[in-house]
């Protein structure tokens, strides 16, 4: 009998070290895939991976240049998988995957700009990516105009980090970029990596049973996201940054430590103090969860629950379940939904 994702993630929440390398290579092997009732035509639209995503305004010059060296770290980390850089900045221009030229691109795109990268063939890069990491800084629309976060994210296949573990996987290059980065907050660990399009909503009937039944998974494209966190953060995963300048709302640095060590599971918490900020990791490993096991997750739950007096008003995440998109009050289960799948943890 042919193991189904639902299995390999069983194994994988009762041993993750045993399985990791099993349930690497069935996810890089078996996509998620959406069958269209209509023209019956199948395509491959997530891949379960490592994802990190980051969220700072990048209006001024030098946070923009922060952004593009960070993507210069990615470059290198991704190597000879790396097989095309796109620009866009009013027109968009294919390059060869070879080092960007940081000041000239500064200068040339001083209002929206994207950078694009990833591993298919350049012609082929609407695809479905294995590897890709994007850049997407807004426009500068003024002094007076609301200051919308802009983000920086890649993901990896989970077998990436487990061989490149002895110079720390997909740990390591997210300490790398989000230290360069300095954002206002982030978030990396296990997600859905979707394809562009992904908005659609057909393909929610085969994303949602996932992100239903694992709160591990993340989704979501964060240049699309961002504007739902104009004045605060979203969600937390394994790994979550915060800079000072959020942890102030809730007294600082001390007192996020009191609150988290008053929440049950922070035992299992690290804690770690950055120049600008701090960054708390649920658990030794990344995590998949089941909402079918009572208190899964308990290191999520305890960041979640610190974390919480920061979160965004307008905070959503990306699922609605398929019945939503049936109902006349769509537009209100959308909401109520998208709201409390941000708070999975609470």
């Amino acid at each position: 009998m042919t193991e189904s994702i639902y299995d390999v993630m069983e194994d994988f929440n009762d041993d993750p070290i045993g399985s990791m390398r099993k349930a690497a290579e069935y996810f890089e092997q078996n996509p998620v895939m959406y069958t269209h009732p209509i023209s019956k035509k199948t395509k491959a639209i997530a891949r379960i991976g490592l994802r990190a995503v980051f969220f700072l305004p990048a209006r001024e010059r030098e946070v923009r240049k922060r952004g593009l060296e960070a993507m210069e770290a990615v470059r290198e980390a991704f190597g000879d998988r790396l097989r095309w850089i796109a620009l866009e900045g009013g027109k968009t221009k294919a390059y060869r995957a070879e080092p960007l030229a940081i000041e000239s691109l500064l200068d040339r795109y001083e209002g929206a700009m994207g950078v694009y990268v990833g591993n298919s063939e350049p012609e082929n890069a609407e695809d479905l990516q294995e590897y890709q990491a994007t850049l997407f800084c807004g426009s500068n629309y003024g002094p007076n105009a609301p200051e919308l976060p802009d983000c920086f994210e890649f993901h990896v296949p989970l077998s990436w980090s487990i061989n490149h573990g002895l110079n720390g996987g997909f740990t390591a290059l997210a300490a790398q970029v989000v230290n360069i980065l300095r954002p206002e907050w982030g978030i990396a660990g296990f997600a859905l990596c979707v394809m562009s399009g992904h908005v659609n909503p057909e393909p929610r009937v085969a994303l949602y049973p996932l992100l239903e039944k694992y709160p591990g998974l993340d989704c979501g494209q964060g240049y699309e996201d961002s504007t739902d966190y104009p004045d605060g953060m979203g969600s937390v995963n394994w790994l979550t940054w915060v800079s000072d300048k959020l942890l102030q709302r809730i007294g600082g640095r001390e007192a996020a430590r009191k609150n988290l060590r008053e929440q049950p599971g922070s035992d299992q918490v690290k804690v770690a103090e950055l120049d600008w900020g701090m960054v708390f990791q649920a658990g030794a490993l990344p995590g998949l969860g089941d909402n079918g096991d009572p208190g899964t997750l308990p290191a999520y739950q305890a960041v979640a629950r610190t974390l919480k007096p920061l979160r965004s008003p307008n905070a959503r995440g990306f699922t609605a379940s398929p019945a939503a998109l049936d109902s006349d009050d769509e537009d209100e289960i959308w909401d109520r939904e998208t709201r409390a799948w941000v708070a999975r943890f609470d």
